[in-house]
């Protein structure tokens, strides 16, 4: 069945059930039993609508907020049709229920035009959109508005009562009671909120599905309105249209949402199966027998069964057509792929697997080779840079030994031996700290504590006192190799003389200070201006060094 006939049958199956509805209420029995029936079955079926409609949000509407925004409506409405029901049923010995039944009215006739501003704020919006807080205040004036109508009672100022008429059971019956003037604020809140709704959706519609039904969201408000004025001027027209005003406002209400949804204004998730038919894919829908419910137009009907045949496995055609299928809800999708193209990538591929092949070894092997290569290259050339940068010290190392090897003494010879420790400790942490700073801007400070443990501790061979300390985590390694060749130069300096320094590093400003003191006669202020240092001699002749590595001076 087509989406028109669907649309069709939908129609005219509301319409005769408002029919039947309208009907009972002119029927009329002897049998009390048969009108009691008539008078609980005429709101029934308008509930029954209302929740069938509130259903079908489900499936029709896509956004989220929306869709509780129109389930919210048609809840309010199947109460507002609970409570005109029991209204009815009250006897009119308890005039006071009678009345609060008829305030209650007020609850959905305020809260639908207030939620269909709500309503019109998501349309257009994206899926998770969230409506700003102070948006949240609309339900303020609202809520207000019903306390007003609940506590009438005490004030008057919606409904006002002759005196001594407010006990009685006809007290609200037209014409016996009047209108305050929170009465007219309720109905302006009503129709500004209605109106404000429309003309919101209006203006964020992008896209109109169906520009014949545009004016009836427009023509259902306006009907309500001259309702609203013949019920309030309590002309015979509203009588002869409908006497139930509940009844009345309710299917006018449903029918300003309902034409906003099925003219467009509303998204809603219809309209798929035009989709389906002018896709430009092969496939087609079937339902659990295999017949063919949808298609589209460069498809052809399967067989029912090949369908079965086709969900189990993949079937290939002629000319390189593939047939897939898929069980869904209620059914089966079928669909044709054309990989002719693909097989015929995939021979080219297959040819040319075996060419490659060769070739791939002997590139892999090439690249093998050049990797090998470039690995001793990159060894060479740290070598060469851990050779050039301890340079100094591996001459100074070949000087020391030749001399333990010519010394007879053995107290010099404990000495020169001192000097070789001190200068083979440097040679191999500084050459640690190389490969460390190819691999590594910064690396955790306890390396370069490690340098300094382990010249203090040689140093014990010599007989020098020494502290190191520190209270850094990291350091650049360009830093920590500045501040080893400092404190190295310093060291071998004045060696001969030397019986005990401190070094301490520590961040200034985020800079790196290395101060030095060191216990010695040997003159360090030139060694100190080599390395951009500051020196300077206390009163006791110790030298105080400060280093800011990267250039900084000393401070």
């Amino acid at each position: 069945m087509s989406e028109k006939k669907k649309f069709t049958v939908y129609v005219g199956s509301v319409a005769l059930c408002v029919g039947v509805a309208v009907l009972l209420h002119y029927v009329s029995f002897t049998n009390p039993y048969l009108q009691s029936v008539c008078h609980l079955l005429r709101p029934f079926i308008y509930i029954g609508l209302y929740l069938v409609w509130a259903v079908s949000f489900q499936k029709r509407i896509i956004q989220k907020e929306a869709r509780r925004c129109l389930i919210m409506i048609a809840v309010m409405i199947v109460f507002w049709m609970l409570i005109r029901m029991c209204k009815f049923e009250i006897p009119y010995e308890m005039p006071t229920a009678l009345r609060y039944a008829w305030y209650l009215y007020y609850i959905p006739m305020v809260l639908l035009p207030t939620v269909s501003l709500y309503l019109a704020f998501y349309i257009r919006q994206p899926e998770n959109y969230k409506l700003p807080e102070r948006r949240c205040l609309l339900f303020c004036p609202a809520l207000f508005l019903i306390g007003i109508v609940l506590t009438n009672d005490l004030h008057q100022l919606v409904f006002t009562f002759p005196e001594g008429r407010l006990g009685e059971a006809a007290s609200y019956e037209v014409g016996v009671y009047g209108y305050g003037a929170m009465y007219y604020a309720i109905v302006a809140w009503d129709l500004g909120c209605l109106l404000a709704a429309l003309l919101i959706i209006l203006l964020r519609c992008r896209k109109i599905k169906n520009r014949k039904m545009l004016w009836m969201p427009f023509g259902a408000y306006g009907l309500s309105v001259v309702y609203g004025i013949a019920y309030y001027l309590n002309l015979p027209f509203w009588k002869i249209f409908s006497s139930d005003m509940t009844a009345a406002l309710c299917l006018l209400f449903a029918l300003i949402i309902e034409s906003c949804i099925q003219c467009g204004l509303i998204p809603s998730n219809t309209g798929y199966a035009q989709l389906f038919a002018a896709s430009t894919i092969s496939a087609q829908i079937t339902d659990q027998s295999g017949k063919c419910i949808y298609q589209s137009q460069d498809s052809e009907c399967i067989a029912p069964e090949i369908v079965r045949q086709v969900v189990q496995s993949q079937i290939m055609l002629e000319n390189g057509i593939r047939l897939s299928g898929k069980p869904i809800l209620g059914g089966y999708v079928l669909w044709k792929e054309n990989l002719s193209e693909l097989q015929e990538i995939v021979r080219e591929l297959e040819d040319r697997k075996e060419e490659l092949k060769d070739a791939n070894l002997i590139e892999e092997e090439n690249l093998r080779t050049k990797r090998e290569v470039e690995k001793l290259s990159v060894k060479n050339q740290l070598y060469d840079k851990i050779q050039k940068q301890t340079a100094r010290q591996s001459a100074l190392l070949t000087e020391f030994i030749e001399a333990y090897s010519m010394e007879e003494d053995e107290n010099e010879r404990k000495k020169i031996l001192g000097k070789i420790v001190v200068i083979g400790a440097y040679i191999k942490r500084r050459s640690n700290l190389i490969f460390i700073a190819e691999q590594t801007v910064k690396f955790p400070i306890r390396e370069l504590e490690l340098c300094f443990r382990e010249t203090i501790k040689n140093l014990e061979w010599n007989h020098v006192e020494a502290v190191f300390s520190t209270a850094l985590d990291e350091i650049r390694s360009e830093d920590a190799m500045q501040i080893y060749d400092f404190f190295e130069a310093v060291i071998e300096e004045s060696l001969e003389d030397l019986s005990a320094f401190t070094v301490n590093l520590k961040r200034r400003e985020e800079r790196i200070v290395m101060s030095m003191s060191v216990e010695c006669k040997t003159d360090l202020r030139e060694i100190a201006g080599r390395y951009g240092a500051c020196a300077e001699q206390d009163f006791d002749g110790a030298w105080l060094l400060s280093l800011i590595p990267g250039g900084g001076g000393g401070k």
